[in-house]
């Protein structure tokens, strides 16, 4: 067996650590291509109604202050408006809403209110995309299906 050149041993060592640079740059590529801007109150004021059937009659009012008025909307169990027999589906009354972004999400806000069925602190994220075509649109983390989309004419 015939030792190898101490040359060879020196462009191995070269090779293994470009391929880890290569590695590390691609990786950091994946975590920034998709970077959206983040979001602004004008982005996010206004009135927002359901457009799919799962989210019903469900209103948003956001305003630039941080308050929000919540109608109609589907919230997560235990979180809805207390009626007899059975507490009902659905929240309408005030809330408060800042940036959030849930995990995994496109950014949005989260919308904080007490439940009057429970007195417990209720969240609702709402991730928001802005599309070209259609305006900003949103849906809740707990039920997908709540789709909302938030009206053209929304004060500036």
């Amino acid at each position: 067996m015939t030792k190898l050149p101490r040359r060879f041993y020196w462009y191995l060592i070269a090779a293994a650590g470009l391929a880890v640079a290569a590695a590390l740059i691609g990786f950091l590529w994946i975590l920034t291509k998709d970077q959206r801007p983040p979001l602004t109150p004008t982005d996010v004021q206004g009135t927002w109604t359901a457009w799919s059937s799962a989210g019903g009659d469900g209103r948003l009012t956001v305003r630039p202050d941080g308050t929000a008025d919540l109608q109609q909307v589907k919230p997560e169990p235990g979180c809805g408006m207390p009626s007899e027999p059975v507490p009902s589906g659905t929240y309408s009354g005030p809330a408060t809403w800042v940036f959030d972004t849930f995990p995994d999400e496109w950014p949005g806000i989260r919308f904080d209110y007490t439940s009057p069925l429970n007195g417990k602190t209720c969240k609702i994220y709402l991730p928001i995309l802005i599309s070209g075509q259609h305006g900003p649109l949103g849906f809740f983390i707990h039920d997908s299906r709540s789709q909302y989309k938030r009206d053209t004419a929304h004060p500036s």
